[in-house]
């Protein structure tokens, strides 16, 4: 259980000190204090867990040097420390500037002290109120959790019911939805739009087939909710298992794609896609669609009427999607799942990402993380297809996982510096305009249409391109070099600032 520091700050005992938070402001609003310490010692970081309000004399911290008192600051947000309240009163002067400006940049709500409190009392009264807090929020979930016990008792484990006692009881919207985003039971008021809570996962057999969801107002107690879902999720599971028991090929199809999503890999890999009646060797591509925050159920059921023979997942904020493809299929064949993707997803502003084609099981992995790299990749361009292919973004991809910023900077410098500058001053989207072109074969009519341009307009910014990269590139075997860099430039790929060893 825990307190808004913004709570803290406005009243109670700390008050009387009158606290001025002079640093990391814009942590204070999300910033909530688990525990109240005091201590004058400054290595303190390394026994503090996180969620601490940290409060401090100040002698020793303002007797350090600025670059050590900059240090402190960040051993205590590597902890994750709430905030740290520094007692200024009687001493004449404010908090340095260097220690402020070190906890902007780490984003620790730095609190000075004005006059003297207490610190005990700071302590005794936050903390009491804490362990309160979490009293009251064991009550109400070992409560609730005799009072669905009884309900087992009197009524049978019927999942609906159960559910309805727990949005009853908690005052919130509670539903069960399965691993592929199936409805199973709902009960409370209907959530606001985009409105998410507190979820836990609900096991059958030992294997993930649910997920149990709270949903409250803007008012809702989340550690509340959170202790409460720790105390009835076996409940609900073993309403579960009795009414919506998966069969062991759905458990064994959902599994794998649990351990596809966590990089997984080996001997059981194999196993589960012999359950789930797919063959290991099969060449196959992985897919993801970024799920809707509403109205996810009738997508994934979209989705799954439009690929039939997929297998589908509901994984957090995704739905990754394991497309199976004929032994010696080439790229006709993934051209068509590309366009069935897009199919099932046209009109309803959703977006995703086809990963590239995966020889087996066992590069499955690998081709799901590819595809979120390329949706990612994807959302930052221009480009205005729905479902992104990663084939279409291979240097990007390449690029973070091969090339530091550095190399990146240099190879761009020496094929487009000049261009890059004169659209800098120009803001001629030349660049843009040479991807276009070259991606379009350097078929000028095909690149005016893309560009909504006249091909007189288009011509003369070719001629502008052509002067500032050293003259035409078709037949001089620069057409390669320029298409990597301008995809450099345009991929907003996500590099390393330092050299692979």
């Amino acid at each position: 259980m825990s307190l808004p520091l913004i709570e803290i700050l406005a009243g109670g005992v700390l008050a009387s000190g009158a606290p001025v938070v002079v640093g990391g402001q814009r942590a204070v609003e999300g910033a909530r204090v688990r525990w109240v310490h005091s201590s004058e010692v400054l290595e303190i970081a390394p026994l503090l867990s996180g969620g601490e309000l940290l409060l401090t004399g100040g002698a020793a911290l303002l007797a350090l040097k600025p670059g050590a008192q900059a240090e402190y600051v960040w051993s205590l947000a590597s902890r994750r420390v709430a905030a740290l309240a520094v007692e200024t009163a009687g001493s004449g002067r404010h908090l340095p500037a260097e220690l402020v400006s070190a906890a902007d940049e780490a984003g620790l709500p730095l609190i000075e002290l004005r006059q003297v409190v207490p610190f005990v009392d700071v302590a005794e009264a936050v903390n009491r109120r804490i362990v309160s807090g979490q009293v009251h929020a064991l009550q109400v979930a070992d409560g609730l959790s005799q009072a669905l016990t009884e309900r087992i008792a009197s009524s049978g484990a019927v999942l609906g019911p159960l559910v309805g006692l727990i949005a009853e009881t908690l005052g919130v919207h509670a539903r069960v939805v399965d691993t592929r985003g199936a409805l199973l039971a709902a009960a409370g008021p209907d959530p606001a739009p985009h409105a998410h809570g507190p979820d836990t996962e609900l096991t059958v057999g030992g294997i993930g087939a649910a997920r149990l969801e709270l949903v409250g107002g803007p008012q809702a107690d989340g550690e509340l909710l959170e202790t409460a879902l720790a105390r009835v999720r076996s409940i609900v599971a073993l309403a579960l298992a009795q009414q919506h028991r998966p069969s062991l090929a759905r458990l064994a199809e959902d599994e794998l794609l649990r351990l596809i999503g966590a990089g997984g890999g080996g001997d059981r890999l194999i196993e589960l896609c012999q359950a789930a009646g797919v063959a290991p060797d099969q060449p196959l591509a992985m897919a993801v669609i970024r799920r809707p925050a509403d109205g996810a159920a009738e997508f994934e059921q979209r989705a799954r009427t439009a690929l039939p023979t997929a297998l589908l997942i509901v994984d957090g904020a995704w739905v990754d999607i394991l497309l199976a493809l004929p032994a010696r299929a080439g790229h006709g064949e993934r051209e068509r799942l590309l366009g069935m993707l897009r199919d099932s997803v046209e009109g309803k502003g959703l977006t995703g990402a086809l990963g590239p084609t995966a020889p087996t099981i066992r590069q499955a992995a690998f081709s799901l993380a590819e595809a979120r790299a390329t949706w990612r990749i994807g959302r930052s361009s221009k480009w205005t297809d729905a479902i992104y292919d990663a084939s279409d973004f291979l240097v990007e991809r390449m690029a973070e996982r091969s090339l530091s910023r550095g190399a990146v900077d240099a190879l761009v410098e020496e094929s487009l510096g000049e261009l890059i500058r004169l659209d800098q001053r120009t803001g001629g989207e030349l660049v843009r305009t040479l991807d276009v072109w070259i991606t379009a074969g350097c078929n000028a009519t095909d690149a005016a249409d893309i560009l909504f341009l006249e091909r007189q307009s288009l011509h003369k910014r070719l001629r502008r391109i052509f002067a500032a990269i050293g003259g035409d590139p078709r037949g001089r075997g620069k057409l390669g070099a320029l298409a990597f860099a301008v995809k450099l430039v345009r991929g907003n790929a996500q590099l390393r600032d330092d050299p692979r060893p």
